[in-house]
């Protein structure tokens, strides 16, 4: 599966002119903190990991740039609470 960067999003693409299999999407706010604000996956695709690698490639590349996340998005907020080792770059509200 290829997973693809824009500018705000990771995303799978679907076949030629169809649309995305999932992404997630964020929005850097300041220069220190960004929003994880949507994620979908396509009804056919999931329970096979692929948001759980959209997340981890959010969370890289936010380490990489030295922001922290704000969860908006229920998923993301979930894989915040289930992976431990994210805890440091989690946001304080």
């Amino acid at each position: 599966m290829e997973y693809l960067e824009e500018e705000n999003r990771f995303y799978v693409p679907g076949a030629q002119g169809e649309q995305d299999i999932a992404e997630m999407t964020f929005q850097r706010q300041g220069n220190d903190l960004a929003i994880i604000d949507h994620t979908y996956v396509n009804i056919n695709y999931r329970g096979q990991g692929i948001a759980d690698r959209l997340f981890d490639l959010v969370v890289e590349k936010m380490r990489q740039e030295g922001r922290k996340i704000v969860p908006l998005c229920s998923f993301a907020e979930k894989q915040f609470a289930r992976k431990p080792a994210c805890q440091d770059i989690l946001a304080q509200r």
